[in-house]
């Protein structure tokens, strides 16, 4: 079916950085756009859309996203906001292949490797990746082969922390960084709402400390007696030791009942509590359910059918804590949330740039967001310390100390 622009109309007001935005991609019709997270990506996606069929009104658009949530996001916006018929969408992924492509046609990534391409061989196309750093490795690139007559990239983390594949594979395929829109700017315009960082230290336990501080100094040792062994060596042995070191922090004890208090103060609001142990989100959710709290899981080993009914119903305000570990990273949509409490994380600065943006969206009756740090470790304290350097123009920035003893009591 080809398209048919006309009909399609976005129900939204464009804000001024998306017209920005659009004016520059107009020019060549190639790039990508850093967006903050909660910044709007998803309607200048839309505009380029809109501009693309008015030009070239028999063509097509294959949408790439890296996840079904996020499939599932687009598919929702596009019939919502830009008015697009059902019959001309067609949704690609591990449990769906339509028999004939849409005017517009949405992969989930691994997907799009075969199906994207083959599209693009047919019809004039506009490739849009969303959170496109996805997409830069060797196997996920092929989803951007093709011959494509304009091209757009969106993320808020374009570059990738452990390779040059923004500058390899992404450029190359979907063009230079053309805009970029940050923190300092979203909070100006009032696209994010005003938001606290509050960094609270915990301790870690003896017998935790005691072993991070072996594991720190066999670390220093391994850097300097390992001149024999090849690079691939080295790197592999290192890469264990701090991984077990992190692990040690990860899984500090008081992280629990420093998240449970710092909830305390918040009870009755919409909060998202982010740890990377599955074991341990279930524990504070569990915690949290024998204190009367509204609380539900999210995480990826649940059984699918829960896991959605949970998100379902905290996104309608039936849970009012909704505990997770990366799952949610990317691709939810609660502008509702208030609070969030990362009560343990990654050393990704991109994980950290995704879970800030679950909170700062606006939304009727929200002042501000609140989101909580805890760290147990200096390594983790000047990973924030950076972080404060780069941001406090956009934010309030506290620190604070968390007391918990074993006796059952702690102050924050």
């Amino acid at each position: 079916m080809s398209g048919e622009p006309s009909k399609w109309n976005l129900s939204l007001k464009p804000r001024q950085w998306q017209l920005s935005a659009l004016k520059l991609w107009t020019a060549q019709m190639r790039g990508i756009v850093r967006v903050v997270t909660g910044g709007g990506k998803t309607v200048l996606a839309e505009l380029c859309m809109k501009h693309f069929l008015e030009n070239y009104p028999d063509g097509r658009i294959n949408i790439i996203v890296p996840t079904i949530a996020l499939l599932d996001q687009w598919y929702v916006s596009l019939i919502e906001d830009l008015g697009i018929a059902t019959h001309e969408i067609a949704c690609y992924s591990g449990d769906s292949h339509p028999a004939t492509p849409g005017t517009v046609n949405i992969f989930v990534l691994n997907t799009a490797r075969v199906a994207a391409p083959s599209i693009a061989a047919l019809y004039n196309c506009l490739l849009i990746v969303d959170e496109c750093h996805h997409a830069a490795t060797t196997a996920n690139s092929k989803a951007l082969h093709g011959n494509y007559g304009a091209t757009l990239g969106l993320s808020a983390t374009p570059e990738r922390e452990y390779d040059h594949g923004l500058e390899s594979m992404l450029i190359p395929r979907l063009g230079k960084v053309i805009f970029d829109y940050d923190y300092i700017q979203a909070r100006h315009d009032g696209v994010i709402v005003q938001f606290d960082l509050i960094n609270v230290s915990a301790e870690l336990l003896p017998d935790e400390r005691a072993q991070y501080d072996r594991l720190s100094k066999l670390i220093a040792k391994a850097a300097h007696i390992m001149a024999n062994t090849s690079e691939h060596q080295k790197r592999e042995h290192m890469k264990r030791l701090l991984q077990k070191r992190a692990a040690v922090a990860c899984t500090a004890v008081a992280r629990i009942p420093v998240t449970l208090r710092l909830l305390e103060e918040h009870r009755g609001q919409r909060a998202l509590v982010f740890h990377e142990r599955i074991d341990m989100a279930e524990t504070i959710c569990r915690l949290l359910i024998e204190r009367h709290y509204s609380a539900a899981l999210y995480h990826s080993r649940m059984n699918p059918v829960i896991r959605r009914d949970n998100l379902r119903l905290y996104r309608r305000g039936l849970f009012d804590v909704l505990v997770t570990c990366r799952a949610l990273d990317e691709g939810m949509n609660v502008p509702e949330t208030t609070v969030a409490i990362v009560s343990s994380s990654t050393a990704s600065f991109r994980q950290r740039v995704q879970r800030l943006g679950r909170v700062l969206r606006p939304a009727l009756g929200k002042e501000k967001a609140t989101i909580y740090t805890i760290y147990t470790t200096k390594v983790e304290e000047e990973r924030l310390r950076n972080e404060e350097l780069n941001i406090s123009e956009a934010a309030s920035i506290q620190w604070k100390r968390s007391s918990f003893h074993f006796n059952g009591t702690h102050t924050v």
